[in-house]
């Protein structure tokens, strides 16, 4: 009778490097090694074809993972305009992620193990204008490339579990929980009231996101529709302290999924969380 032992190092840590070009114009680039410590699973492992545990899948190897960035932050135009852009690799080896394993057709069984290579790459970008000392604008946008570089012996999308034993080749799919683009807008905006001793304003803010997997195996049943959800409020703002206003959250009561899972069992039963609806409230603040 084996036993399931780790043992395992490794050599972490972060350069950089800055220049500034300008008062207002500072370029970096940076290299980072970090890593995860292995473990074992203590239960619920996969079963093999004689239907027993399957003993190799009782070790979870260390991860280990390497990135690579480049960015510039700017103050331009006498700081009225922020804007900052950079742009990212990572590369992760042994990724550890919960599979669910899709070898045995009574059951689906999820568990901790390591998927050979996943990379990301991309770019983020954010700004903020202050046009006037009353009205500012802010964005920002972001793109990441994220998948199994290497995954050869993957579980299967629930579309494509048989009654034989199989595993997919999930290599180039998609993580899961990652949109290509997201996109955030947002806005504040105040008028001075003399008479009242305070000021009128209002705020309104968005997120936008593309199609993303819900599913590690990238399963089309599971693939979770673009969206996006706006807030916003309206309020008074008073020089004593206090702050009174009315809020909307999900403005236009729009319709989306946050998450899907599926369920365990082989049943093809797939749950999924919904949107919050809009809700319209009031709230009052007061500080000293």
């Amino acid at each position: 009778m084996g036993c399931a032992k780790v043992n395992n190092g490794s050599l972490t840590g972060r350069a950089n490097i800055a220049y500034q070009f300008t008062d207002s114009v500072l370029g970096y680039a940076s290299f980072a090694r970090g890593a995860k410590s292995g473990g074992i699973n203590m239960s619920g492992l996969p079963l093999d074809n004689q239907n027993l545990p399957a003993l190799g899948t009782a070790v979870v190897r260390p991860e280990q993972n390497t990135n690579y960035e480049v960015g510039l932050k700017t103050r331009l135009f006498d700081r009225r305009l922020i804007f900052n852009i950079d742009a990212f690799y990572t590369r992760v080896t042994d990724f550890q992620s919960n599979v669910t394993d899709t070898r045995a057709a009574a059951a689906l069984r999820t568990y901790l193990a390591n998927i050979p290579r996943v990379t990301v790459k991309g770019f983020e970008a954010d700004a903020n204008a202050f046009i006037t000392r009353d009205f500012s604008l802010r964005a920002s946008v972001a793109y990441a490339d994220g998948k199994y570089a290497s995954y050869p012996a993957g579980p299967c999308p629930i579309e494509a579990i048989g009654n034989a034993t199989t595993a997919c080749n999930l290599s180039g799919v998609g993580l899961p929980g990652l949109p290509k683009w997201s996109v955030a807008l947002g806005g504040d905006y105040a008028v001075p009231v003399a008479p009242l001793d305070g000021s009128l304003f209002l705020h309104a803010d968005s997120i936008s996101k593309t199609r993303q997997f819900g599913d590690p195996t990238g399963s089309r049943y599971t693939v979770i529709q673009g969206y996006t959800n706006v807030n916003a409020s309206i309020g008074f703002r008073a020089a004593q302290g206090w702050e009174l206003a009315v809020f909307a959250r999900n403005l236009f009561d729009k319709n989306y999924i946050q998450n899907v899972t599926i369920q365990a069992g082989n049943s093809g039963l797939i749950l999924a969380t919904p949107s919050d609806p809009r809700v319209i409230g009031v709230t009052f603040r007061a500080r000293q």
